[in-house]
């Protein structure tokens, strides 16, 4: 009796829960993603992360760099919602720029991410919340939705950051 309790419990818990994760793993990535990876510089591919855990259901939609691979100063992921509600009413992109400072500022609110590094959020506005934060390698990674008739918190956005994956 006392296992069925314990069984019922954690599926009373995962069921009330509203914060919901999907995943969009890096195999999952299309292979042109991966071959416009392929021809950054190899310091730079060593380098690369994405998130992988989502508040929605996304797939990959595409990727940007500087124009001279020589002196890339940053590569940016965008990520089209699956669901067709959404999809008009929400952006996402994950930004990387490389050897770059994060600007610190007392004003801007902290988010302490699961690997310990401190995030400021940015812009907090009625539609549009921006994440950023300076990673081990000393490069500052940026996550921006816009959004519009939706709900965005400030963690989901924590759970996208916590989220990312090295690409190699």
């Amino acid at each position: 009796m006392k296992k069925i309790f314990i069984v019922f419990f954690v599926l009373m818990i995962g069921a009330c829960s509203n914060h919901k994760a999907y995943e969009l793993p890096i195999k999952e990535y299309p292979q042109s993603f991966h071959q416009e990876v392929s021809k950054l510089p190899k310091d730079i591919q060593d380098k690369t992360k994405v998130p992988t855990e989502f508040p929605f259901e996304v797939e990959f939609f595409r990727f940007s760099t500087t124009p001279e691979v020589k002196n890339i100063v940053y590569t940016s992921v965008e990520y089209e919602p699956v669901d067709s509600e959404l999809s008009n009413k929400l952006n996402l992109s994950f930004t990387t720029y490389y050897n770059d400072k994060v600007e610190s500022s007392n004003s801007y609110e902290s988010i302490k991410l699961n690997n310990g590094e401190k995030a400021i959020l940015k812009k907090d506005e009625e539609e549009l919340k921006v994440l950023e934060w300076t990673d081990s390698n000393g490069d500052v990674q940026e996550l921006a939705v816009m959004f519009s008739d939706t709900q965005i918190t400030n963690e989901d956005l924590k759970m996208m950051a916590d989220s990312l994956n090295s690409i190699k």
